[in-house]
């Protein structure tokens, strides 16, 4: 038998071969996601595999963590090749804790990304703030394996960046490129917005620019278009390399006003901030007949500098 493209000459005869089917995407059930990681977590929780609240507390000072990162390859990829690469490497981090009566309720969740392959992570440093009593933390891959988080190993409030450790090694590190990526530039986010998990989104740097926080800290922002929301906090800001140029933190909602501006003194409203961190319960939103005030909803990163300076020596 001779193979001719797809016909086959079988015995003298011509015989059409149905063309090869490419394989089907991963089709990602979120329900199934969501409770079998915080299902997996309680179970480590109650085993008392996760780093004791008190410890993670206490580890909660301002230090670079010392870790070297993978370098960038110089390879441009297509986007299809940059989330094949770097998928493997994005996590979902979240917690529990105990309620009066001793029951584990569901804490938050956020997205997380490989540093290092012997377990280290990074996300926002607010991922950790605001904590109930007993609360643990663990993290899940994309298959679904999850593990405790046993250290906190350094980051920064002000930079929002958080680097941590679980018990799992031969991990698939993300690179870190060392440089600002540049406006206009090119740049895709893998991450878990609103209960939907490993959503891709794609965009361009749309500026750099500070903040002073409540604290009379300066904060580093680097803006995006690629979209995501709560659940999303942490995720990485990849290149056209696959690199991490930056890490996915807050947003911004700007809404129309009716008020008039006073020419002669206009008046600076104050931005308001609203960290991508998934906080449980939510509220269902009420409809509105007159629309929504919403303009627009502007995107902050980490810079990838930033990250660097707080995950690295």
């Amino acid at each position: 038998m001779r193979f001719f493209g797809a016909l086959a000459v079988v015995c003298g005869s011509l015989v059409a071969l149905a063309p090869a089917q490419p394989p089907e995407p991963k089709h990602v059930d979120d329900d199934a996601v969501y409770e079998q990681f915080f299902d997996k977590l309680e179970a480590l929780a109650k085993d008392k595999k996760p780093l004791a609240h008190k410890k993670l507390v206490a580890k909660l000072k301002p230090a670079a963590a010392g870790i070297t990162p993978a370098k960038p390859g110089n390879k441009a990829l297509t986007p299809e090749e940059v989330y094949k690469a770097a998928v493997p490497g994005v996590w979902i981090v979240g917690s529990t804790y105990p309620d009066k009566a001793g029951n584990w309720q569901t804490g938050t969740y956020a997205t997380a990304w490989v540093l290092a392959a012997d377990g280290v992570l990074v996300t926002n440093w607010h991922v950790f703030e605001d904590l109930n009593d007993g609360e643990v933390f663990g993290a899940s891959d994309r298959d679904g394996n999850t593990y405790p988080v046993t250290d906190f190993l350094g980051g920064d409030k002000a930079a929002d960046v958080a680097v941590f450790r679980v018990a799992a090694k031969g991990l698939t590190p993300l690179p870190v490129a060392p440089a600002h990526a540049e406006v206009g530039s090119w740049v895709g986010v893998i991450s878990h917005p609103g209960d939907l998990f490993y959503v891709y989104t794609q965009g361009t740097v749309t500026r750099y620019s500070t903040n002073t926080n409540d604290d009379k800290k300066v904060e580093k922002w680097m803006g995006i278009s690629a979209e995501y929301a709560s659940g999303s906090s942490g995720a990485p800001v990849l290149n056209k390399f696959g690199a991490v140029v930056g890490m996915a933190a807050l947003t911004l909602s700007i809404d129309a006003s009716d008020e008039p501006k006073k020419a002669e003194n206009p008046a600076r409203r104050k931005p308001k901030f609203v960290r991508a961190k998934d906080d449980k319960p939510k509220e269902a939103p009420k409809p509105n007949a007159k629309g929504s005030p919403q303009q627009m909803v502007v995107k902050m990163a980490v810079p990838g500098p930033v990250v660097l300076k707080w995950a690295g020596k």
